[in-house]
């Protein structure tokens, strides 16, 4: 429902942020994840670059979902050949923002220095976060923990991806009946 009761056709979102990089084992983790994010009927954001980024969305395309592609360019062909819509920001770096709060909910694979300001962001402005913990990178380092002060959960530590359905279907029944924020409390 939207903030004046009228029903929506909105769909849900996650967002999978992570290495650029091309490790083996977690471009295998990454498919994974975005099948299972297909099979649970919510649509796939990513940052649509390689690394986590694709291997994700060939997952979920695979299994018959759809991809969002927040690119950091302004080109809209420049982007991974997995995505199905692309919204090409031309902000660079700062399109982390636009990507970390693009999901109801945000998985973190991996992880450098970008996909911590994704963290943060996701975290600032109070979307889910599940880390796969295996996956190195951040999403070890952050699996259970809190950012800062602002929120009383953590980030919910996911060992592995056969745990990952079964916890992004509540986590998308949760954020599906969450009232909306105001761009206000989001601030400081």
């Amino acid at each position: 429902m939207t903030s004046n009761n009228r029903k929506t056709i909105r769909r849900p979102q996650v967002a999978v942020i992570g290495s650029s990089d091309e490790d083996g084992q977690m471009m295998a983790l990454a498919e994974r994840v975005g099948a299972t994010i297909a099979r649970v009927g919510a649509a796939l954001c990513t940052g649509g670059r390689g690394g986590v980024m694709a291997a994700a969305s060939r997952g979920c395309v695979e299994a018959g979902g759809t991809v969002i592609a927040v690119t950091p360019y302004t080109d809209i062909n420049d982007v991974n050949g997995y995505s199905h819509y692309v919204i090409p920001t031309g902000l660079g770096w700062a399109r982390n923002v636009v990507t970390a709060i693009a999901g109801d909910v945000v998985v973190v694979i991996g992880g450098a220095a970008g996909t911590l300001s994704e963290i943060a962001y996701a975290w600032m402005y109070d979307r889910p976060i599940v880390a796969m913990s295996s996956s190195g990178g951040w999403a070890a380092k952050m699996a259970g923990q809190k950012v800062d002060h602002r929120r009383d959960d953590v980030i919910i530590d996911c060992p592995s991806v056969e745990q990952l359905e079964p916890l992004l279907r509540r986590l998308l029944d949760e954020a599906a009946h969450r009232a909306p924020r105001r761009e206000t409390e989001s601030s400081g």
